[in-house]
């Protein structure tokens, strides 16, 4: 039936219609009877047949319908504000929207206001025709839409978290420094292009640098921020903010924020870490989640970072400081920490007299002798005491360098009790595969009748006991295995690291944070003697070095 007005008039006048598509992610599993190009189709069919103006076409191409935050949706919201049509037509219900509120709001409160007859084609929807059997339906449609947008997303989450907890990769971008396997998308492989960028990252990060230092050493260096790269490989055509300022040297300026997200990822020591951020269903973005709560698979791709390295880096990001109240610089920021309650100690002047400064615990600071004790130990006393450790460790390195170099050969690869550990691996794994084989025939005789089920199941239940301790016997023995080839090559990597600062003369934190991972000071209370000992852990050493002081 044709029907040119949208309500009884005593002049007729010409029915201006919008169109309304959309088509979402899910939508698109539908196949082509759900496409853009097949709504519009039959909905300016619809209108062909009423002899409706079709004044405006909306489309919304890969948006959901949980929310109205979409382009085309809202350029039709404006245009009916100025009342530029009369009636609004979908292919169906879900089209409009699957929010229940959203929607209902929509049909029963918006679109009545504006004096707007809307029209789900499919459904059998027009809210001009009050007795029509999709009328009566439309409530539960609405409901049933946003169920059905409810049990997709619960589908997509659980997907995403079987995927998180195999250790797959599911993010539209590799993390800079690696790129997407080509032969499996959920797995990264190195990026050899950028690789090296990353590498350079970490290693000023491990010299005590911090991320506005690197963002500008990075410049300095004109290296291209990560938004060039992506766009080089055709990956995305975002630019940034500083790009847009300088065209011509905006891609050499690294944002602040990108630098910290590298220097925090375990991508970069082989892990895949998922699940960072609180989605909500219908909310969306609830914040991110705290490290603890991530779901991190390691060894899932090679590494750019060794472990230590990057373990190292987090404690130097973690409790790295600003300049105190008086403009000084702590060299020791990020490094010294009270070995009692394992908090930063703070520098301070001694007293308002003088410009000497002092360390003290900064729990004793804030919550007094109840807390903990001062650790108090003057700045000068334990510049020198580091100063002097370093050049000691250092001279004895190029003494000892080849005493120490045979030592390494005698303890890791001559030591009979690491040869004994190797056969008794090799000897375990070869009895585990002789168990297979025997457990392999015990099925074939019990199907054969050859032994009873109860043979069967007692040597099998022997076997497998066997089995599992053989295992575990092996896993261990070859932890300890790695543990000392660990240990070597920490080693051997603490004796190039310190010999080369025999004849330092001054101590700045480039240098400091370099060799030392951390400092503690411990302290030891006897009536009005205050015993304390100076540990310095040393990057890629396990034994720290212990200097003694008396103070009074």
């Amino acid at each position: 039936m044709t029907n040119k007005t949208v309500c009884a008039n005593s002049k007729t006048r010409e029915v201006k219609a919008a169109i309304y598509c959309r088509l979402s992610k899910d939508d698109a599993n539908e196949g082509t009877s759900a496409s853009i190009q097949n709504q519009e189709e039959l909905l300016r069919g619809y209108c062909k047949e009423q002899g409706w103006n079709v004044a405006g076409v909306f489309r919304d191409d890969g948006y959901s319908g949980m929310n109205q935050n979409r382009p085309g949706f809202q350029r039709m919201l404006s245009e009916i504000e100025r009342g530029k049509f009369d009636v609004v037509l979908t292919k169906d219900l879900s089209r409009l929207g699957r929010d229940y509120a959203d929607t209902g709001k929509l049909i029963g409160e918006t679109f009545p206001k504006k004096r707007i007859r809307y029209i789900a084609v499919n459904d059998s929807v027009d809210t001009s025709q009050f007795r029509s059997s999709g009328n009566d339906m439309m409530a539960l449609k609405t409901v049933m839409n946003e169920y059905y947008s409810r049990d997709v997303s619960s589908k997509v989450h659980s997907s995403y978290m079987t995927k998180a907890k195999s250790g797959k990769f599911t993010g539209c971008l590799a993390p800079f420094g690696y790129k997407k396997d080509p032969e499996d998308k959920n797995h990264l492989i190195i990026d050899d292009d950028t690789a090296w960028i990353v590498r350079k990252i970490f290693e000023m990060a491990l010299d005590g640098r911090g991320a506005n230092y690197i963002r500008r050493k990075l410049e300095e260096m004109e290296v291209p921020c990560p938004a060039w790269w992506n766009r080089q490989k055709g990956l995305r055509n975002h630019v940034t903010k500083f790009e847009k300022a300088d065209p011509e040297r905006g891609r050499f300026m690294w944002d602040f924020t990108t630098i910290k997200e590298i220097l925090s990822n375990p991508v970069y020591v082989g892990a895949i870490a998922s699940q960072k951020a609180d989605w909500r269903f219908k909310i969306g973005w609830m914040g991110d989640k705290k490290a603890e709560d991530w779901i991190v698979v390691e060894n899932m791709h090679e590494a750019l970072i060794d472990r230590e390295t990057y373990d190292i880096v987090q404690e130097k990001v973690e409790s790295r400081k600003r300049p105190d109240a008086f403009g000084n610089f702590s060299l020791f920021a990020g490094v010294l920490k009270c070995g009692q309650c394992g908090s930063a100690l703070s520098i301070r002047r001694a007293s308002p007299k003088t410009n000497d400064r002092v360390y003290t615990c900064s729990r004793y600071n804030k919550y007094g002798v109840a807390h903990c004790s001062q650790h108090r130990i003057p700045y000068d006393t334990l510049y020198n005491i580091v100063l002097d450790e370093i050049r000691k460790c250092a001279r004895q390195a190029l003494s000892d360098e080849q005493d120490a170099a045979e030592e390494l050969r005698a303890q890791f690869g001559e030591d009979a009790e690491r040869q004994a550990i190797e056969r008794s691996i090799a000897a375990d794994t070869e009895r585990i595969r002789s168990l297979e084989r025997v457990i392999e025939r015990l099925y074939s005789d019990v199907t054969d009748g050859k032994i009873t089920e109860e043979n069967f199941t007692r040597i099998l239940d022997r076997s497998q006991a066997e089995q599992e301790t053989l295992r575990h016997r092996v896993a261990l023995n070859s932890e300890r295995l790695e543990q000392e080839t660990r240990e070597q090559q920490d080693r051997t990597r603490f004796l190039e690291l310190i010999r080369g600062y025999a004849d330092i003369r001054e101590l700045d934190a480039a240098t400091l944070n370099h060799l030392v991972r951390k400092i503690v000071i411990q302290e030891d209370i006897d009536g009005d003697a205050i015993r304390q000992t100076v540990e310095i852990h040393f990057n890629f050493n396990n034994q720290a070095d212990k200097v003694s002081l008396i103070r009074k």
